[in-house]
């Protein structure tokens, strides 16, 4: 197969003028199967006719001229026997050759100039019983082709010309008025049954039309039920029913299948940047990918947006042999999508994570196998995307633990069952200037690591109900501690998300947090990772700065672990660092980790920012990092994560430091 990329025009296929080139196309070859199966009976009617008038005329007609026009007649029907006998052998392609529609007119007017003659060379006025006798067999040979020819226009007409014009002008060349009278009648009969031809190739012909647009319609119908209209790929219905029959044969001839489940990583970033129809268009290119690097005997289908399943049967010999042969083949489809593809004028470069699930052996439930390859293919994408993982059963007990997690995430916020421990912020003295916010989650007595619980409410949209849980949450503290002597300014720090912060609405919903609580927008500080800067900037750069014009404060999380450019730092609203712990419990006996830190200080002092260091545990540390010009600091040093009633009393108990 070719390798060339898809067009992106419009299918030419379903263009008007195409319909209608195909419509014609259709008709003509009907009429043409129409034509040459009724020959046979047409050729019986002709060797019937010519027979009974020769010999009925063998003692009138000159001998030579009957005999003659005998010969012509059975030389004439031998040819369209001929070419019919031709026709039945052809094959349906070899049929649409211009040779038989050649064949079919030149047939047509080789027996009409046959049956004209016998009406001009046979001609008898002194003997009226003969003579009626040949009105009457030429009468009915055009009766005959207006059935047996009316399905060409082009052959029956002339066919009743050349049959009944010779007779006519005998007639009329003998001068008598009942020869007159009769020429007559033989003309309004040419006119009458050229009407009725005509009449009835019509018929037929939109017999023929009305025939294709049945089967066009149900052809689109079909499609529309078992094919992808973008692709042109089976879709899931069909698959679904491949899977049956591979599932029924695999199991009657001892063979397996596999079932090979591709995602694109991160497609969404081309529909964002490039459009939906660019998206379409890459969608197309792989579909093209997959059938060049399949057999006859597989499948590739398309389930909905960037999810493809490519379904290998027929797989013979040892476990080992089947699983190095499926192996090779999702590695050459993996291969084939990373080639480069050039989408209006922009080369693009994917990658697919793919799952595989072999038949029988995880399992002979089609459901079960594609679920299977599911959870295969998103245990490729966490072990980095773009490579291919086979299920084993402990991914599927993984899976089923994660939909319990999020059963019991979504019923403990339901329950409010979450909490929120603060831990304190200090600065160089060791005065609380403010705190940050941490999710805590006990079910049944056991403590729910972040770690466990953030991920599964990310891949679930958990995050966002989450996630406005929390801002409304540490802003009802907020509002709390502002009671307090001295906490009039307090700030708390809150982690965002990555999907939380670019969610459409996510401004509002913090701002009206605040107005809600009636709390100050510069208390509440709003911690990122440097991921937000690389993944979603352009949305990233406009909910930052309208949140910064209404007083929010932003911190740069773990800085230093990403992708720490210096252009978002100018650019963007960001007024805090925090230096991540790793390098911070290390700034004394590592050099490395030192320079980190002297160069974070530095720098967030020439671009005017505060700095935080994140994981200090001892004095030391803490002193080191003032003499680099720290003067924020949060750590086990100044106290560990508590539950806000806790930290309350902290405050009362504390020094509290004035606004930063």
């Amino acid at each position: 197969m070719s390798q060339a990329e898809p067009t992106l025009s419009i299918d030419d296929e379903s263009t008007p003028g195409a319909e209608a080139t195909r419509l014609a196309a259709y008709v003509h070859d009907e009429r043409l199967a129409l034509y040459y199966r009724s020959l046979r009976q047409s050729l019986l009617a002709v060797l019937v006719n010519s027979l009974v008038l020769w010999w009925l005329l063998r003692d009138s007609a000159a001998p030579l001229a009957l005999h003659g026009w005998l010969a012509a007649t059975l030389a004439v029907s031998a040819y369209r026997l001929w070419t019919a006998r031709g026709f039945a052998r052809a094959t349906p392609p070899d049929r649409r050759e211009t040779r038989w529609y050649r064949h079919a007119i030149a047939g047509a007017l080789l027996s009409g100039l046959t049956w004209g003659a016998a009406g001009f060379i046979l001609f008898t006025a002194e003997n009226s019983y003969d003579l009626s006798l040949l009105a009457f067999i030429i009468a009915g040979m055009c009766a005959g082709a207006v059935v047996s020819l009316a399905a060409f226009i082009e052959a029956s007409l002339p066919f009743l010309a050349l049959c009944i014009l010779p007779f006519a002008v005998r007639l009329f060349a003998e001068g008598s008025l009942p020869a007159i009278q009769l020429g007559t009648i033989a003309l309004l009969y040419l006119g009458f049954m050229a009407l009725v031809t005509r009449r009835v190739h019509e018929t037929l012909t939109r017999g023929f039309e009305m025939t294709h647009l049945r089967q066009r319609a149900e052809e689109t119908v079909e499609r529309q039920a078992l094919y992808d209209d973008l692709t042109g790929l089976p879709n899931r219905r069909l698959l679904t029913d491949r899977l049956r029959q591979a599932r029924a044969h695999a199991l009657r001839q001892g063979n397996r299948a596999a079932l090979l489940f591709l995602d694109l990583d991160h497609f969404k970033r081309i529909n964002d940047s490039l459009g939906h129809s660019a998206g379409d268009a890459v969608l197309q290119a792989v579909a093209a990918r997959l059938r060049d690097k399949l057999r006859e005997t597989d499948t590739a289908s398309r389930l909905g947006g960037d999810e493809f399943v490519v379904l290998l049967t027929e797989l013979d010999g040892t476990l080992e042999h089947v699983i190095q042969h499926t192996h090779n083949t999702a590695e050459r489809i993996r291969a084939a999508i990373a080639e480069p593809i050039t989408i209006e004028g922009t080369q693009l470069h994917l990658s697919a994570s793919i799952g595989v699930s072999l038949m029988p052996s995880d399992s002979e439930d089609t459901e079960d196998l594609l679920r299977h390859a599911d959870t295969a293919m998103y245990q490729a994408k966490d072990e980095g995307r773009n490579a291919v993982r086979f299920f084993v059963h402990e991914m599927q007990q993984a899976i089923e633990a994660r939909l319990s997690l999020e059963q019991q995430l979504r019923e403990a916020l339901a329950r409010d069952e979450l909490e929120l421990y603060l831990q304190p912020q200090c600065d160089a003295r060791g005065a609380t200037f403010g705190a940050e916010a941490l999710l805590r989650w006990q079910r049944n007595g056991q403590w729910i690591p972040p770690s466990e619980f953030i991920p599964v409410a990310e891949e679930t949209g958990l995050i966002y109900d989450l996630g406005d849980w929390v801002v409304n949450e540490a802003c009802r503290l907020l509002a709390g501690f502002r009671e307090l002597p001295g906490c009039e300014a307090l700030v708390m720090a809150v982690n965002v998300s990555t999907r939380q912060f670019t969610r459409m609405g996510f401004s509002d919903a913090v701002l009206a947090a605040l107005e809600r609580h009636r709390v100050p927008a510069a208390q509440l500080e709003l911690e990122v990772t440097e991921s937000l800067f690389i993944d979603e900037l352009g949305t990233t750069q406009e909910c930052m700065a309208r949140l910064h014009e209404a007083g929010l404060r932003f911190a740069i999380d773990d800085f230093g672990t990403g992708y720490s450019s210096l252009r978002y730092l100018q650019t963007l609203a960001v007024d805090s660092l925090k230096i991540d712990q790793s390098f911070v419990r290390g700034v004394i006996d590592n050099h490395g980790d030192a320079s980190i830190v002297r160069a974070t200080l530095s720098m967030a002092q020439a671009l005017k920012l505060t700095v935080l260091a994140e994981g200090v545990e001892s004095e030391d540390i803490r002193e080191f990092l003032v003499l680099l010009g720290c003067q924020r600091f949060q750590g086990y040093l100044f106290g560990r994560p508590v539950p806000a009633q806790a930290f309350r009393e902290q405050l009362l108990s504390g020094e509290v430091a004035p606004p930063p």
